[in-house]
């Protein structure tokens, strides 16, 4: 079963002055030699600000990157408040949920319930927007099932393993096919020094495929011996042990 995950950089902000050193090399204060940056002079009603800095590490890393200076001081009016778009959204490194196909074999039957199911934990991602980190909760809120045969299946339902039944797909035709999930996701997000956490408008999608595997047809026969006492029985042919239907 396939789904991918890749990590999210993150990123820390800070205001401090813009200090040189006796070797002219720029870094955040406190200033121990002198400052070029520090709070600006602003209009009444205005709050100064010094220089902001920012730095960021990529997990599973756990080193920083140097300090950079992302501006000279600013003046603060009405707190603004930078919006995470959908188009944010889906830019982020969202992991796919595993796509989970019960019995997990080779082949599975015709008119014989096959079972799906997915994880439907929230993770939480760390972004940057306009230059103030974010913290960005993504739920899985719908999944889409195209069964490989012309036939899909749209639930809100992430599913359970067997014995629950609660998404499954009876096959009707013989042949080679594959399940794809498609994940939506719906998001809020909240941004550094604001307590309030703000929904996204818009969701993004994620996609994870099975491996191929046949849809057959079996014949009942009368046997004396179970496929897993002897999977060379007739009938039995492509049967993995147990754990196939575990």
């Amino acid at each position: 079963m396939g789904s991918g995950v890749s990590s999210a950089v993150v990123w820390e902000s800070m205001f401090a002055d813009a200090c040189v050193d006796e070797e002219s090399n720029w870094h955040p204060g406190p200033c121990e030699f002198s400052v070029r940056y520090g709070t600006p002079v602003c209009a009444e009603g205005e709050t100064p600000r010094p220089p902001r800095w920012r730095r960021f590490q990529i997990p599973p890393s756990t080193t920083w990157s140097e300090w950079e200076q992302a501006d000279y001081g600013s003046c603060a009016g009405a707190a603004v408040v930078p919006v995470l778009t959908a188009e944010d959204f889906r830019r982020l490194p969202l992991p796919a949920p595993i796509l989970n196909v019960q019995p997990n074999g080779d082949w599975v039957l015709t008119k014989i319930e096959t079972i799906v199911y997915t994880d439907p934990t929230p993770v939480t991602l760390t972004t940057e927007v306009m230059g103030f980190p974010v913290t960005v909760e993504a739920t899985p809120s719908r999944f889409t099932y195209a069964w490989g045969d012309g036939h899909s299946t749209v639930t809100r339902d992430p599913g359970r393993p067997h014995p629950a039944f609660d998404v499954f797909h009876e096959y009707e035709e013989l042949g080679h096919v594959a399940i794809t999930l498609t994940t939506e996701w719906s998001g809020r997000y909240q941004v550094a020094g604001d307590p309030q956490w703000r929904e996204v408008t818009g969701t993004a999608t994620t996609t994870a495929t099975s491996h191929t595997f046949e849809v057959q047809e079996r014949t009942a026969r009368l046997v004396s011996e179970t496929c897993d006492q002897n999977p060379d029985a007739p009938g039995c042919e492509g049967w993995h042990p147990s754990e196939a239907r575990s």
